[in-house]
C-alpha cells in the first residue's frame, strides 16, 4: 500500500512520522524543503536569524523509512502524482500543502512576508537597519511581529496598520484592548480602518489617502490558498478562496482516498498549529479505519486555548472568557515549543 503526503508541516510530518514504521505501507513525502519547520516562530528570526537552526528539523532526522521527495514541481490528478522525474500512483493522499502569503501591491520592493524561514533571514539584514518599519495587518501574526520587534529593539520606529476596527479582530475585545495597549505603551504607532493600497519608493498609500513613510514593509494582511497542482480537478471542489472543500471526515468531497489536512481545507477555524496536527490525528485514523472498511470518525471544531506572543516575555492566554497576561503565559508558549519540537525529534 503507497500512501503519498502533500506537505511536511505540523499535520504532514505528523502523519508522516506516525506511519513511517508501519510494515506493509510505502509512504512518500513530498516537499519543496527537506526539513520541518515550526512555523509560529518564525518571527523570532527577524532580529535573531542566526537562530533558525532552532526551528528546524531535517526529515531524515524523525523519518527513517519514509521515501522523501523535494520539488516544487507538481501535478496532482485523482489517480496519481507526477513530479518532473517521475509519476506515481497512490492508495491514499494527504493533502498539506499550507497556504500562501500573497502580497497585493503591484511593488513588492522592500516588502515581504514572514511564511519561510530562509526568507524571513534574506530579508533580515533590512529590518536590521531600517529605523522605520511598517507591517501591514494586524492579526495574529502581524501583532506578535510588533510585539518582537518592539521588545528587541525598541529603538526603531514601528508602525502598524489594520484594515479593521481592532487589532485581533476574530478575538474577544479583551484581548485586543490589551495587546493594543501593550504595543502603545511600548511605541507602536496603531492605525486601523485603513489599508494600504499602493506603494512607491518607500512611501506607502493607504485607502483613506495618507502616507507612510517606512524603509520596509511586513506583510501581513490576509491568507490565500493556492492549489495550483490540482488545476485538472472538477471545480466544485474549490471554494471562491480556492480552499479545497472536505466533508466530516476530511475527504476531499467526492474523493474518499484524499484526504485534505492543515489550512489549505475549508475548515472555518483558527489556522493554527494546533488544528493542523488535530487534523493529522484524525486523518491518520480514517485511513486506518478506511482500510478495515469500518465508520470514519467526524471532525468537530473546537474551542482551543491561544497564546498570543508580544515579545519574548509577554504574551496572552486566551480560552473562552479567560484570558491571562505577562509572563507565565510566554514562558508556556516557549516550553509547549520545545515540547512539539522534541516529539519529531
Amino acid at each position: 500500500m503507497r500512501i503519498i503526503i502533500l506537505g511536511g508541516g505540523f499535520c504532514g510530518s505528523l502523519i508522516a512520522k506516525k506511519l513511517d514504521k508501519k510494515r506493509n505501507v510505502e509512504v512518500i513525502l513530498i516537499d519543496k524543503k527537506d526539513y520541518f519547520e515550526y512555523s509560529p516562530s518564525l518571527w523570532k528570526l527577524l532580529l535573531k536569524p542566526e537562530d533558525h537552526r532552532q526551528y528546524i528539523i531535517p526529515f531524515p532526522r524523525f523519518l527513517k523509512h519514509t521515501h522523501l521527495i523535494n520539488t516544487s514541481t507538481l501535478h496532482v490528478t485523482p489517480d496519481f502524482i507526477e513530479t518532473e522525474k517521475e509519476k506515481l500512483t497512490f492508495d491514499y493522499l494527504i493533502i498539506s500543502t499550507g497556504i500562501d502569503y500573497p502580497i497585493f501591491l503591484e511593488n513588492k520592493k522592500n516588502i515581504f512576508v514572514v511564511k519561510e524561514g530562509i526568507e524571513v533571514i534574506r530579508n533580515s539584514d533590512e529590518i536590521a537597519t531600517a529605523k522605520t518599519i511598517l507591517i501591514i495587518g494586524g492579526g495574529l501574526i502581524g501583532t506578535e511581529i510588533a510585539g518582537e520587534l518592539i521588545a528587541a529593539s525598541p529603538k526603531k520606529n514601528i508602525i502598524l496598520i489594520h484594515s479593521h476596527h481592532r487589532l485581533l479582530e476574530r478575538n474577544r475585545k479583551t484581548v485586543s484592548a490589551y495587546a493594543t495597549k501593550f504595543l502603545k505603551d511600548h511605541g507602536v504607532k496603531i492605525i486601523v480602518d485603513e489599508e494600504v493600497i499602493d506603494h512607491k519608493n518607500g512611501t506607502f498609500v493607504t485607502n483613506k489617502k495618507r502616507t507612510i513613510v517606512a524603509d520596509v514593509g511586513i506583510w501581513c494582511a490576509g491568507i490565500v490558498s493556492n492549489p495550483w497542482f490540482m488545476k485538472g480537478f472538477d471545480s466544485s471542489i474549490f471554494t471562491k478562496n480556492n480552499a479545497l472543500k472536505v466533508n466530516q471526515f476530511l475527504q476531499l468531497v467526492g474523493y474518499p482516498k484524499i484526504f485534505v489536512g492543515g489550512d489549505i481545507n475549508n475548515i472555518k477555524e483558527e489556522k493554527t498549529a494546533v488544528n493542523a496536527m488535530r487534523h493529522g490525528t484524525l486523518i491518520l485514523s480514517n485511513i486506518h479505519r478506511s482500510i478495515k472498511t469500518k465508520r470514519l470518525l467526524i471532525y468537530k471544531s473546537r474551542q482551543e486555548p491561544m497564546i498570543i506572543s508580544l515579545g519574548r516575555y509577554n504574551a496572552i492566554l486566551t480560552y473562552w472568557l479567560f484570558i491571562i497576561p505577562g509572563l507565565i503565559p510566554a514562558v508556556i508558549k516557549y516550553l509547549l515549543e520545545k515540547i512539539e519540537m522534541k516529539k519529531l525529534k
